[in-house]
């Protein structure tokens, strides 16, 4: 029981415990606020604290202390001082005593006080035993101050005026320094000049002579501070600078220093055994009192007293100082030994001694410039010879000093052998600016056998560098008698060099310029021509080099006049005399090497130039008649440039070059001479018989053009003249302003005639119009040079060009359904000089012959010209072309037309006669210039149909011409025999002559090819290159990329008719793409004339006027169209006709592919075909044959008005069918036709909005229907693709511009639009984007069509594409500054 109490009770007790330790632990949780409001209570307890204890202090202080306590009265009379005088004058003295200093003496008692002070002082100094050595005293405000240079300073004063007072050391200042040793600092510690001026003043107190035994002291201690700063020089000059060349021999301190130097022992790596030269610096033990004394042994020589007595003195306290100058006496001894030697040798020795810097000079060679004199120096640290001498290597020197060193004797030899390298370096310099090469050996294969090899061993060779053939040797020796002097002697030698190896050269002549040079340099006249076969010696200089001059310091001295001149003279010569060898080798009469101006210009006249091959008797006659002389001359600093000058006189034609309107005329012929040819070599010669032969070939062409001008048309009078006639060249210059010139000259080398064209004043920044037949131009007048023919090519060609250059020569994408082949829009292939042929895109082609009188005779070139039924390879006839030009003709130059019956009846096969004949009759008959064009046999391997330059076998063998279609007409004739294409290796079309067509060359012509010139593989310079036929043969026809006539065509920059490089007048109208033309339709012009439609009609020319030929090339409107309709590419009259032709080619094929029905048509040229709702015809517009018109005719008349239809009509017109003639358009509009009827009708009336935008000014958006794919629209096919798709769905493009007032910033942006047939709601067409391209305006354009649809319900068969895109047009606005 008591343990269960027990065991209660201790719970109880372990209850309480925790339920303490609980209320604890709950209360820890307060317990920082508990604490601080504990420290706040007790805080302020302990002030009430505080507050209690102050009152109660005071109270007390107030009550015990202070009961008594009265304030003092006010200081009234101190404070009235202070306000009234500001200061205070009642201070108690004992304050001021204590704080203020009594005043100080004046300053005239402190004057008369030193003054009395300065008299006690020297009465002093006079009255004591003063030593000798301080002399040097100062007495000044009360002081003496005793000053001993080098030594010390001491500063000393009197204390009384008794002469017991003994003397008080005031100042001590030590004057021993050295600025090497430590730095900069003082020699002597502050300690120890404090212990010096205690031992100082104590002996001033004791001693009887204290000035005496003041001096004793410090002088002692100043020389032995000397001495001791001398040996930490020597050992920081060992250390540093000299190292073994000095050394310290012995040191005492206090007491000596000796030096030793030039100590051959050390330096024994030269010489041998030496005495060894030292310097010794001691105290003198007699005489204490006397400075350091300095000895030398072995002594130095008496040589010079500044020497000398610089040698003997250290009070400059250096001792490199001191050793140099001990050295330099030494040095300049050795060197008067040398000279001593020098002396014995040449009496007449002229060398001298420098003492600034021990240095013996000594004259090589006399007279001698500084510069070439050696110089003998002696090494101050080692004594060693050292020598210098400029230009002469290390190795020599070295040696040179060896020996000297070991024997001054030695230098004599060396002496001889600097003399002679000294005249060779002489020699050199003198011919430094020649063009030579020097060297002192030469290998020659024959040098024992040759009297080369007896010469002196000293000699030099000089090679001149442009007649590598001939040397100059020039051989020295000595003057007996003089060591100084040189004997000179000169020699010509001429080697030979084996032709093919590199075996060493021969010596061939040998011979001595005479030695009397000097002498004969006088007289002017004795430089004669040197006769054959014989080389003289040339002129020298008039003053000899040898005569004994003064010595001077100028280097003038060093030149050698005499060899500069022989040298000059055979460099001058030496290429007469080789080109007078090969002239008299050629058998060209000359007067040989003659001399002009006063001697200083050679030249060589010729008397008589050889015939040239290929000139006529006749014109050689006259030429040299004409030639009143011929000189050759060298120019040019480096005498490599041959000068020919000939004089002629009677010029048969007068140019208006103001150069050239006096009695004679002089022409200069330029040869430069190759660096690896010998000057005046063969080479020249051969040139300048090339140049004369080019002025005799063109000297003939002017003879005859001379005798022509008298009976020249005036015409051409007026249309040319001559700018400029030199012999080498004739340049023409031509046109109504003369602002085009054609130069003439023979090319030697290619044996032909050159001809350039260019511009010239105003026009001369633009080309040439005849650049397109240069190369035709150029095989003509070779064939057959005649210059007035040239003049009436350029005449009756210059207009028809002009025009022609202005056709547009640059391919263009997308003209076929090929949207990535490009087609060239014509291209320029020259026949002729007259002939010119126009390839069309590749598949019409225009044959143009310029005639003269004004006019062109135009024809299809796609007919053969010898068989009308024949059709050349890879060409299609042009359809209406005859009708076409004959709206161009003028009718009064037409009077002579064919009538229709003509028409009717076929031309005989030979065509081409036929026609020239025709045309001739518009000429007036001139006599015959060259015989007929020989007859061509026919193309080996040619196809039965004979293409446009294949001819029928029996043309010229079984046809005999009459002599009306036989005679020869003007050089403007068609049928010229003067046309270049004989001359060409592949025979080129040549007015109506024979010529290969493109089977014949190997070339197989499909669709996509076109005629390619030939002459683009003839001449390099031919502006149209060509591929061969072999590359082109196999891959031509299949091309996917690139097709046209030759690669030339496809290059704008390089296309010889590229208005902007060939239209010789800048004017607007050259671009056939932009701008409007002035150039109209004549009104005079008849009405076209009705013609039966024949398929050769076209083979028979036409002709054309020049004007007409321009306004049927030249960009202009499109007739019979408003402004307004007319699209922005502005093309020619005939541009729009072939490409309508091409066009309606293209509607053939698109309706046998298409879902429509073709109508036959017995209308010629008219294309009939229907759609479900509408009937189609196509034609060209009868009164300007340039557009396509189409006329509609509805099969249901009710559901279309004629508005609509007219606009249908007028979009074909324009938009289609018009420039840039594209297929794909045709393709896209055909697929419109097909629509169903209110689709094509909501389409049409899209079509008005394009046509007349001014109609709907409310809408805020023009609209262009897009036929094709614009290259900005989303990427969903190629650019150039039709646009329109039509199936179940409905797709096409239109393309929305902004309107605004300023064009240049308005927005246009493609949006493709999809109508489904069967909901009939109209979309855009939801085509990704390209990446770089904004999303706002597709967007945009879509919510305004979705909104359109959701409230606009579609009704059963009504169209909503026009609704669509006239609210879209309405209400779709860009944000500020948005781009699509």
């Amino acid at each position: 029981m008591e343990r269960k109490i027990e065991i209660v009770q201790f719970a109880s007790r372990t209850r309480q415990l925790f339920v303490r330790l609980l209320a604890l632990v709950k209360w820890a949780n307060n317990a920082g606020k508990v604490e601080k409001c504990a420290m706040i209570s007790s805080f302020l307890d302990q002030q009430a604290i505080l507050f209690v204890d102050t009152a109660d202090r005071l109270a007390s202080l107030a009550r015990d202390a202070l009961v008594h306590a009265r304030l003092p009265s006010f200081a009234i009379p101190y404070a009235i001082d202070v306000l009234t005088t500001g200061s205070y004058p009642r201070l108690p003295t004992c304050i001021r005593d204590k704080i203020i200093p009594p005043d100080p003496i004046t300053k005239s008692e402190k004057q008369t006080t030193l003054h009395q002070l300065n008299q006690i002082l020297r009465h002093r100094l006079v009255t004591t035993d003063l030593p000798p050595q301080l002399a040097n005293l100062t007495v000044a405000n009360g002081r003496v101050k005793f000053r001993v240079e080098g030594e010390f300073e001491a500063t000393l004063t009197v204390m009384g005026d008794d002469p017991d007072i003994p003397w008080r050391l005031l100042k001590l200042e030590i004057l021993v320094e050295d600025k090497e040793t430590g730095d900069g600092r003082a020699l002597v510690h502050s300690m120890q000049i404090n212990f010096i001026h205690q031992l100082v003043q104590s002996r001033l107190f004791a001693d009887e002579k204290p000035l005496q035994d003041m001096y004793n002291c410090l002088h002692s201690f100043c020389l032995a501070l000397q001495l001791e700063v001398l040996h930490s020089q020597t050992l920081m000059l060992i250390r540093e600078r000299w190292g073994d060349l000095v050394q310290v021999e012995r040191y005492h301190a206090g007491k000596c220093l000796s030096l030793s130097v030039w100590n051959q022992q050390v330096l024994g790596r030269k010489t041998g055994t030496a005495s060894v030269h030292k310097v010794t610096i001691k105290i003198d033990e007699a005489d204490v009192s006397k400075p350091l004394q300095i000895s030398h042994e072995p002594p130095l020589p008496a040589c010079d007293s500044k020497l000398m007595e610089r040698a003997m003195k250290i009070d400059h306290l250096s001792i490199e100082k001191l050793l140099i100058d001990s050295v330099h006496a030494r040095s300049h001894q050795k060197l008067q030994e040398l000279k001593a030697i020098l002396k014995s040798y040449n009496v007449n020795d002229n060398s001298f001694i420098e003492t600034a810097l021990p240095t013996l000079v000594i004259p090589i060679l006399e007279p001698c410039g500084r510069s070439e004199c050696l110089h003998v120096f002696v090494d101050l640290h080692s004594g060693m010879f050292q020598l210098m001498l400029y230009g002469v290597d290390q190795l020599t020197l070295d040696d040179i000093e060896k020996s000297v060193n070991d024997d001054m004797k030695r230098i004599i030899p060396w002496l001889q052998q600097l003399k002679f390298w000294l005249g060779q370096q002489r020699c050199k310099q003198s011919i430094k600016h020649l063009p030579t090469v020097s060297s002192e050996t030469l290998q020659l294969a024959n040098y024992a056998s040759h009297p080369v090899g007896n010469l002196s061993k000293h000699k030099l060779f000089i090679k001149l560098t442009r007649l590598p053939q001939y040397y100059i040797v020039v051989e020295m020796f000595d003057v007996p008698g003089n060591p100084t002097e040189l004997e000179y002697k000169y020699h010509f030698l001429s080697v030979s060099f084996a032709e093919g190896d590199d075996s060493p050269a021969t010596a061939v002549l040998l011979q001595q310029f005479k030695p009397n040079i000097e002498e004969l340099v006088l007289d002017t006249k004795s430089g004669k021509q040197l006769k054959s076969g014989v080389k003289r010696k040339l002129s020298g200089d008039p003053c000899s080099i040898e005569p004994k001059k003064p010595k001077r310091s100028g280097e003038m001295c060093a030149f050698n006049k005499v060899l500069a001149h022989i040298v000059a003279m055979c460099d001058t010569n030496m290429p007469f005399i080789g080109l007078r060898i090969e002239l008299s080798n050629m058998d060209i009469p000359h007067q040989g090497v003659q001399v002009e101006g006063d001697g200083f210009s050679h030249a060589i006249r010729l008397l008589k130039i050889p015939p040239c091959k290929g000139v006529n008797e006749e014109t050689q006659k006259a030429l040299d008649r004409s030639l009143l002389d011929c000189t050759f001359r060298l120019q040019g600093r480096n005498n490599r440039t041959w000068v020919a000058e000939l004089v002629f006189a009677n010029c048969p034609l007068n140019s208006t070059s103001s150069r050239e309107q006096g009695p004679t005329r002089h022409v200069y012929l330029t040869y430069e001479n190759q660096l690896s040819e010998p000057v005046g070599g063969r080479k020249v010669v051969e040139m300048f018989l090339n140049d004369w032969s080019s002025i005799a070939r063109l000297y003939e062409c002017v003879l005859e053009f001379a005798r022509s001008l008298p009976d020249i048309p005036n015409h051409l009078n007026v249309f040319s003249e001559v700018r400029i006639y030199n012999y080498r060249k004739l340049i023409l210059c031509y046109g109504t302003t003369k602002g085009s010139s054609i130069s003439i000259q023979w090319n030697s080398i290619l044996q032909k005639f050159h001809i350039s064209l260019g511009t010239v004043g105003p026009n001369s920044g633009c080309s040439n119009c005849h650049n397109t037949i240069l190369h035709q131009l150029q095989e003509m007048f070779n064939k057959t040079p005649n210059v007035v023919q040239l003049l009436q090519v350029l005449f009756d060609t210059q207009a028809p060009l002009n025009a022609i250059n202005k056709l547009p020569t640059v391919p263009m994408l997308g003209l076929t359904q090929r949207t990535n082949t490009a087609y060239q829009c014509f291209s320029i292939l020259p026949q002729s000089p007259t002939h010119i042929r126009l390839a069309f895109r590749n598949m019409y082609c225009i044959d143009i012959y310029c005639r003269s009188r004004g006019v062109v005779a135009i024809r299809d070139g796609a007919y053969s010209l010898f068989d009308n039924s024949k059709i050349v390879e890879g060409f299609y006839p042009a359809p209406g072309l005859k009708t076409f030009l004959n709206m161009f003709v003028d009718s009064n130059q037409d009077a002579r037309r064919r009538s229709v019956n003509e028409d009717d009846n076929p031309p005989s096969p030979i065509g081409g006669d036929m026609m020239d004949s025709l045309i001739s009759q518009l000429q007036p008959q001139q006599p015959p210039q060259q015989p007929q064009q020989q007859p061509f046999a026919k193309q080996a391997g040619a196809s039965g149909a004979y293409p446009l330059t294949s001819p029928p076998t029996s043309y010229h063998n079984t046809v005999t011409p009459s002599p009306s279609m036989m005679h020869t007409q003007s050089p403007g004739n068609l049928h010229a025999a003067s046309s270049p294409s004989g001359a060409l290796r592949a025979p080129s079309p040549a007015s109506f002559g024979p010529t290969p067509s493109p089977s014949s060359l190997g070339i197989t012509m499909g669709q996509t090819a076109n005629f390619a010139s030939p002459h683009g593989t003839i001449d390099p310079s031919s502006p149209y290159t060509m591929m061969s036929p072999s590359q082109r043969a196999g891959n031509w026809p299949g091309s996917p990329q690139v097709s046209g006539p030759s690669p030339a065509a496809r290059m704008p920059g390089m296309s010889p008719a590229n208005p902007s490089l060939h239209s010789p007048i800048p004017d607007a109208s050259h671009s056939p793409r932009a701008g409007t033309s002035s150039q109209i339709m004549p009104t005079s012009m008849p009405p076209p004339r009705k013609l039966p439609q024949r398929s050769w009609a076209a083979s028979i020319p036409t002709i054309l006027t020049h004007s007409a030929l321009n306004i049927l090339l030249l960009p202009s409107p499109t007739p019979g169209l408003v402004p307004g309709l007319a699209g922005s590419y502005l093309c020619s009259p005939l541009e729009r006709f072939l490409g309508s032709v091409i066009m309606r080619r293209h509607l053939q094929r698109i309706i046998q592919q298409e879902t429509l029905q073709l109508i036959n048509s017995n209308e010629p040229g008219v294309i009939m075909f229907k759609t479900e709702a509408l009937k189609c015809r196509v034609a060209l517009n009868p009164k300007t044959n340039q557009t396509l018109q189409l006329k509609v005719t509805p099969e249901n008349t009710g559901q279309w008005k004629s508005e609509e239809l007219q606009v249908l009509e007028k979009f074909f017109e324009t938009r289609v069918a018009g420039p840039p003639f594209k297929a794909n358009t045709l393709i896209a509009f055909t697929k419109l036709l097909g629509a169903p009827t209110h689709i094509l009708r909501d389409c049409v009336h899209i079509m008005k909005l394009e046509l007349f935008p001014d109609q709907a000014s409310q809408l805020k958006w023009n609209v262009q229907f897009c036929l094709t794919i614009p290259p900005s629209a989303p990427p969903i096919a190629p650019p150039g693709t039709p646009a329109v798709v039509l199936k179940s769905k409905m797709l096409f493009f239109l393309q929305l511009t902004q309107k605004t007032t300023v064009p240049q910033e308005a927005v246009s942006i493609i949006v493709p639009i999809i109508y489904d047939m069967a909901s009939g709601t109209t979309q855009q067409a939801d085509i990704p984007r390209q990446q770089n391209s904004s999303v706002a305006a597709p967007m945009m354009v879509s919510n305004i069509l979705k909104r359109f649809a959701e409230l606009n319900s579609p009704r059963p068969g009504e169209c909503t594409i026009f609704a669509a895109v006239r609210d879209l047009m309405v209400n779709l606005t860009l944000p500020p500054g948005g781009r699509p």
